[in-house]
């Protein structure tokens, strides 16, 4: 969350009296410094308070600038839980701490600022300023002449308080605190739960990925494994050639796991006739006195159906038994007289 606030004002403060250039001054330092002074937005001025312990910063101031009487700062990078406290009215107001007199590089500073601190009951010092929620819809050697807080009560210009008030205020402010520090560790314990159950998610969810790519890659191995034994079958009993085998093996893309895992193996068994043998001795001779062999008609059928279907994947079988038909009318009466006969 970011935030723009009045941090100062013109004024007699403390018994110091700042004006309007003053002002102007404090801006340009902090300008001019740039990160060799980062001012952080701290939980009030003391130290032992439990979230002020080793200083955490609740936001940053990134710049300064005049308006009108008043010195602003832009906050940055503020919590939700501070946002959220600050919007309850929780933390109302600000205090400023500066280093007085500051030599650095040869360059004096009358005034350095140092740190902003969130106040809740404290009444701070420079009594003129607007509430927060009106604006909510060192790597270098610093020689220092002395540091001012112009915080809670000291040098405030609406009178005393009654000591009984100052106690319970001061007790409102410790109670709101560890309010808020409680709030704080709620929002960490949560947090961290959160990401162990992402975490736990996560590794269930890449777990059960590759189970279940490991057992499609199981499944189509099985189902690619069962159908080259179906067509080395049919080849060893001479149902089908080694030819038809292979050209099988292409038709049905047995190499490709997609194809594969697509494939209904009733339709790799149809491709075998059953009880059928591809070759028939023929007895007569050939030229040079070797015995020659042929396919039977359906044999020599099936064999150019997958051809076909083998040069054009897109090709029905029925299409593709056409072709073949047409093409050589002889071959497609063997082929019916074979059929009428079993």
């Amino acid at each position: 969350m970011e935030l723009d606030a009045e941090i100062f004002a013109v004024g007699k403060w403390n018994g110091m009296e700042f004006t309007a250039e003053d002002l102007h001054g404090m801006a340009d330092t902090f300008a001019k410094l740039g990160d060799n002074m980062r001012v952080a937005l701290k939980m009030g001025h003391n130290d032992e308070q439990k979230m002020t312990d080793g200083k955490p910063a609740l936001g940053w101031v990134d710049k300064v600038w005049v308006v009108g009487e008043k010195l602003m700062a832009h906050f940055t990078d503020i919590p939700q839980v501070v946002a959220d406290a600050i919007k309850k009215k929780l933390y109302k107001n600000v205090s400023v701490e500066m280093d007085l007199d500051v030599n650095h590089k040869d360059t004096n500073y009358p005034y350095v600022l140092t740190g902003v601190a969130l106040l809740g009951a404290d009444i701070p010092a420079v009594n003129t300023l607007r509430d927060l929620t009106h604006y909510m819809s060192r790597g270098a050697a610093f020689s220092v002449g002395r540091s001012v807080v112009f915080s809670a009560i000291a040098g405030n210009q609406q009178g005393d308080l009654d000591m009984d008030k100052i106690q319970e205020l001061t007790e409102q402010v410790a109670a709101l605190t560890l309010k808020l520090s409680t709030m704080a560790a709620d929002t960490a314990m949560v947090s961290a739960d959160k990401s162990a159950l992402e975490a736990t998610v996560a590794k269930f969810e890449a777990d059960a990925k590759t189970a279940m790519e490991a057992a499609a890659k199981l499944r189509i191995d099985n189902k690619r494994k069962e159908a080259e034994q179906i067509l080395e079958d049919g080849a060893k009993a001479e149902a089908i050639t080694p030819a038809q085998r292979d050209t099988f093996s292409k038709v049905l893309r047995l190499s490709d796991d997609a194809s594969v895992e697509a494939l209904d193996i009733e339709q790799v068994k149809a491709l075998i006739p059953a009880g059928k043998k591809v070759f028939s001795r023929v007895q007569a001779k050939s030229n040079d006195g070797k015995e020659t062999t042929e396919l039977r008609a359906d044999a020599q059928v099936a064999k150019e159906i997958a051809e076909l279907q083998a040069a054009n994947t897109d090709l029905s079988f029925t299409a593709a038994q056409k072709m073949v038909f047409d093409r050589n009318p002889e071959l497609a009466r063997e082929y019916v007289s074979l059929n009428d006969k079993e």
